[in-house]
């Protein structure tokens, strides 16, 4: 894709755990995105901000969103709560969990069934929208940090014209945080930013107009979905009394209990007009009629069900604490003014309360309180801070973020001369060749036009026409357990660039006749590193300013690797 591919029409797509949000702007006004509101399978009138993340496939056919009929008799094959899966990293205890492969094919069939909706709709609201250029851009999760992974990622979103392509932009919580941002807060307000979805929840911290955000971004699987397991989890416990009396398995019953009415009881819980004693749900139709619908075996006491909020609303008091410490660690001057709330599981009213008794009050984590607020649009912060930032790029030719962090450390691996201080009891061989490093290191602040260093390789003559291969490693460590050699554990292989070496620049060495030491040439590579939200672009310069011609091999995020040095 050329490199001056400007977009018509931009789409953000927030692929959620349990629900997905689209919304769009267009050139050459580029007005404030608008959000997707009618999808497939909603009756007349009906309107949704997001569509559910599920798929059902079924008679050759694939069902998406709202057509996934939760009653049907084939409810339990939807394919829901898949995203965190994609992670190969992420372990799922959930019995019957899909595999990283089951996630990959769900997500690709998903997201392409979101496309063609999406190219439909724009194509029936748009004018002149034959032959537009759209650019959808994605969103990932905090914690996929590896760019093995989201290359992946990106490589299996299928579109049907190359006048569409599909990028990956800001993270969900630099999406959220830029939301937030243009709403109404002042220069110099330091805000805490808790996004809240479906199946995690990102902290992140930003000073507008001022010092840039803090560079580390926390994310944990703390969600709304996982609400949804531990009521499951109970039902599945009362319906045990009357077993003999349903009509299928107990694991598909509760779920189909649980569609309706408690999922609107869910997203309102806590909110003022809501303090029932209990929550009826009730039973399929055929286990009514053998048993009576007295017997108030599904009538959840609240305090079960809040004993279920509260769990992980305990887990997120400790993401939020770590990270008001790390602030006041890192920057003791600066004070929280806000604590700003967004996604599904962030705008329900009993986790907002309970946020506010902890952190609005006065205490020893926060001595003068926070106030605690909710965004305008919880939902919907992730796609519109998305879109709001690609469109301040097109008119402005500048993002919210003129900085980034990088949230790993990369490296190349290298030969260092032997040191018995440092390389005590690893591997070594004789070689009369010195060498050094290049590093970026987590938490690095790099600008969006990338960061250079100049990395010498020393080449024979022998050598001098062939390719050089560059292996470049990342390590997700903290920068005081970085791996310092291939013996130790921590770092990955994460690319291999293979260098032309016949436009480096090359300078003769030891080549006189009183030199003593083998001819060699010093071969002088600029590393260019360019951080994008969510992964990385090497490129390699000579001192001529021309671009240096690499083959570049990505190595799979699944793939095992052995060790490598990180320095």
């Amino acid at each position: 894709m050329a490199e001056d591919w400007t977009p018509d029409i931009v789409v953000g797509v927030d692929f959620g755990m349990t629900c997905t949000g689209v919304a769009y702007s267009y050139g050459p006004s580029w007005p404030a995105p608008k959000s997707i509101q009618h999808w497939p399978g909603l009756m007349g009138s009906e309107i949704a901000t997001k569509v559910p993340s599920h798929l059902l496939y079924c008679d050759g056919s694939k069902k998406w969103g709202f057509q996934c009929d939760k009653t049907l008799a084939d409810a339990k094959d939807i394919k829901q709560y898949f995203k965190l899966n994609l992670d190969p990293q992420f372990r799922d205890p959930r019995p019957n969990a899909p595999t990283r492969e089951d996630a990959a094919r769900y997500f690709q069939d998903y997201i392409y069934c979101i496309y063609q909706y999406t190219v439909t709709y724009l194509k029936k609201s748009l004018p002149r929208f034959e032959g537009s250029k759209i650019e959808f851009i994605f969103s990932v999760p905090t914690t996929w940090k590896d760019p093995r992974m989201v290359a992946e990622l990106r490589s299996s979103i299928q579109f049907d014209t190359p006048n569409h392509r599909a990028v990956i932009g800001l993270t969900e919580a630099e999406a959220a945080a830029v939301y937030v941002s243009g709403q109404h807060y002042q220069k110099n307000d330091v805000i805490l930013v808790c996004d809240a979805g479906g199946g995690t929840t990102d902290v992140n911290v930003l000073k507008l107009a001022s010092l840039p955000h803090e560079p580390t971004v926390y994310r944990k699987p703390i969600g709304s979905v996982f609400i949804d397991l531990g009521v499951h989890q109970l039902l599945c416990k009362k319906l045990e009394a009357i077993r003999h009396a349903l009509p299928g398995p107990i694991d598909d019953i509760a779920w189909q209990i649980m569609v309706g009415r408690f999922e609107r009881f869910k997203c309102s819980f806590g909110a003022e007009g809501m303090e029932l004693p209990a929550l009826k749900l009730d039973l399929p139709a055929a286990a009514q009629e053998s048993h009576s619908p007295d017997h108030g075996i599904l009538n959840g006491q609240l305090d079960e069900i809040q004993e279920v909020f509260n769990s992980k609303i305990e887990d997120l008091f400790g993401l939020l604490d770590e990270q008001i410490r790390r602030l006041q660690l890192s920057h003791p001057a600066e004070k929280i003014s806000f604590l700003v709330l967004s996604g599904g599981f962030g705008s329900c009213p009993y986790v907002k309360k309970r946020l506010t008794d902890r952190y609005q009050s006065e205490n020893y984590l926060v001595p003068e309180g926070i106030r605690v607020l909710t965004v305008d649009e919880p939902q919907l912060a992730v796609v519109q801070g998305q879109v709001m930032n690609r469109i301040q790029q097109l008119k402005q030719g500048a993002t919210v973020f003129d900085h980034l962090y990088s949230p790993v450390s990369y490296g190349v691996i290298c030969d260092w001369v032997y040191d018995p201080k440092k390389h005590n009891g690893e591997p070594t061989r004789y070689d009369e060749r010195n060498s050094r490093t290049y590093a970026v290191l987590q938490g690095d602040r790099v600008p969006r036009t990338g960061v250079s260093k100049e990395f010498p390789r020393k080449v024979y003559p022998k050598d001098i026409c062939r390719p050089w291969m560059a292996q470049i490693v990342m390590s997700t460590l903290p920068l005081h357990q970085l791996p310092r050699s291939m013996s130790q554990s921590g770092a990955r292989l994460i690319c291999e660039l293979e260098v032309d070496m016949s436009n480096v620049d090359k300078k003769a060495k030891n080549h006189r006749w009183y030199h003593r030491h083998p001819v060699y040439f010093m071969a002088t590579i600029i590393v260019k590193l360019i951080i994008e939200p969510v992964g990385l672009q090497f490129e390699l310069w000579n001192r001529a300013g021309q671009k240096i011609r690499t083959q570049s091999q990505m190595q799979s995020a699944a793939q095992g690797h052995p060790e490598r040095q990180s320095q």
